[in-house]
């Protein structure tokens, strides 16, 4: 009796709560930079639209990189998309700081992938608390798998909606 009366107040708690979180919408941009010959980098960005308007982030990369071709701009649905090129030199881009400009007034997070000739890729979560990232070249799989981690266990204790989730599930588990 005490076990049912303890979890029709858990319930009851549970329902309290969902009616005054709420969720959040996860409408990240995505930044891919592939590199193509030593130096020379193929850039896609892709930004979240809603009608006609479109996120004012804009990415910043160091200054000995040159614009090759100049950025072919498109939409597809809720999304706006260019595509250029750079040539960054002998120096290329490891140990560079890419930098999103409009980032840090947003709520929104960037995806960055970086790929390699070598094969190696490198990802990283941009946030607006942090809005640029070093670019490090080859990195192991544990310190990958650390990342996501840590982004991991930050998503998830970082909103009510996804601490209420958990509990539900451990309430529906004997």
């Amino acid at each position: 009796m005490m076990k049912k009366t303890i979890l029709t107040l858990m319930t009851m708690a549970l329902l309290f709560c969902a009616y005054t979180s709420f969720a959040h919408e996860s409408r990240p941009s995505y930044l891919e930079i592939t590199e193509t010959q030593a130096g020379q980098y193929d850039v896609l960005w892709k930004r979240p639209m809603r009608g006609d308007r479109v996120l004012g982030l804009h990415p910043q990369f160091p200054s000995h990189c040159r614009q090759t071709t100049p950025a072919a701009s498109y939409n597809s649905p809720g999304a706006s998309i260019e595509r250029q090129s750079l040539d960054c030199g002998e120096s290329g881009l490891i140990g560079k700081t890419i930098r999103i400009d409009g980032l840090s007034t947003t709520l929104t997070d960037v995806l960055a992938r970086v790929s390699f000739l070598d094969g190696h890729k490198q990802t990283a979560l941009i946030s607006p608390s942090n809005p640029s990232f070093v670019i490090q070249g080859s990195q192991s799989t544990v310190q990958v798998s650390r990342q996501y981690l840590v982004l991991g266990i930050e998503h998830i204790l970082g909103g009510i909606d996804h601490l209420l989730f958990v509990l539900g599930l451990l309430l529906i588990v004997r």
